[in-house]
């Protein structure tokens, strides 16, 4: 990576599969320093998205999401495929994490891909509970009877925010969240082999309900998703933008052009446009082919992560 001046181009970067007890996850794209993604495509092949980042700056993300994240990539993609039942969550939020572990909290998205006969997603409480009675029922083994659960469909998403609890079953699950994997175990359904930390964040938890569904398209201060469905060629024009894009194939083929050189992008793949890369075009493969867009708006001026973390 010696020619700094060289222009950035989009990027396809390599899996990285990870076995868990309840099924596998897969970092699409990742910089967390025990997942860091590998560029698989482009004069930057063999980079990791650390180096990459550390190398251009501001050039990869635009200059909002290096004022709030630094060299740090600000959001992470990953495919969780649950084949059993993951234990009870609950995420914080970024003061929290920024006053008490020096990190990040998690906003994280859910869209569902597929969903098995025994689909479930336990998302927040049936009705506000007290804390006295989430505690207890954790610790008598009963607490699913408090939990909000829904059978997922296909294309369904969900917006979990910090505080909100969740867990999941025989689904599998496309993720595009923050750029932290600091969350809490408060339950794990009778299982010891696993630590929980319910003490230690229980005043996280945010008891008042439920979540429900989202449609459309999704905005909070760490990332905005929405879907395109590409029926016919599309062509970006970024004059006034400062943002990365992230575009995630959801069903169908595309193609992205950009600077003369072709980029296929084939179900379940995953491309980063940087932000210097102003006019590209998005065709259509298939018919029917739906894409993702991630990106990253400007946040208030107030926000808690206030400097780069390094």
């Amino acid at each position: 990576m010696n020619d700094q001046n060289k222009k950035l181009t989009p990027m396809k970067f390599l899996p990285d599969m990870q076995q868990m007890p309840w099924g596998t996850v897969e970092y699409k794209l990742a910089d967390l320093g025990f997942v860091d993604s590998m560029a698989c495509e482009g004069w930057l092949k063999g980079n990791t998205l650390s180096d990459i980042m550390q190398t251009y700056l501001e050039r990869v993300v635009g200059e909002t999401a290096f004022e709030w994240y630094g060299t740090q990539f600000p959001v992470l993609v990953k495919r969780l495929t649950v084949k059993g039942r993951s234990s009870l969550h609950v995420n914080p939020d970024d003061e929290t994490a920024e006053q008490r572990y020096d990190a990040f909290g998690k906003t994280a998205l859910w869209y569902v891909e597929d969903a098995g006969p025994d689909a479930r997603l336990y998302l927040g409480f049936k009705r506000p509970v007290s804390a006295e009675e989430f505690y207890k029922a954790c610790m008598e083994g009963r607490v699913e009877r408090l939990l909000h659960s829904v059978r997922p469909v296909p294309g369904e998403t969900y917006l979990i925010r910090p505080g909100q609890v969740h867990a999941t079953k025989d689904v599998t699950l496309l993720e595009v969240a923050e750029a932290s994997e600091l969350w809490f175990r408060l339950h794990d359904w009778g299982s010891s082999e696993r630590e929980l930390h319910l003490e230690e964040a229980f005043d996280l938890i945010d008891l008042s309900g439920k979540i429900s569904a989202h449609k459309g398209e999704v905005v909070t201060d760490q990332f905005t998703v929405h879907q395109i469905p590409l029926a016919e060629a599309l062509k970006s024009h970024r004059d006034e933008d400062d943002t990365f894009l992230l575009y995630i194939c959801l069903k169908g083929a595309a193609v992205l052009q950009a600077d003369g050189e072709n980029y296929k992008l084939g179900k379940g793949e995953l491309i980063l446009v940087p932000a210097e890369v102003n006019d590209f075009f998005l065709v259509p493969g298939e018919r029917d082919t739906l894409l993702m867009e991630v990106r990253m708006d400007p946040r208030e001026s107030d926000d808690i992560v206030s400097e780069p973390v390094e």
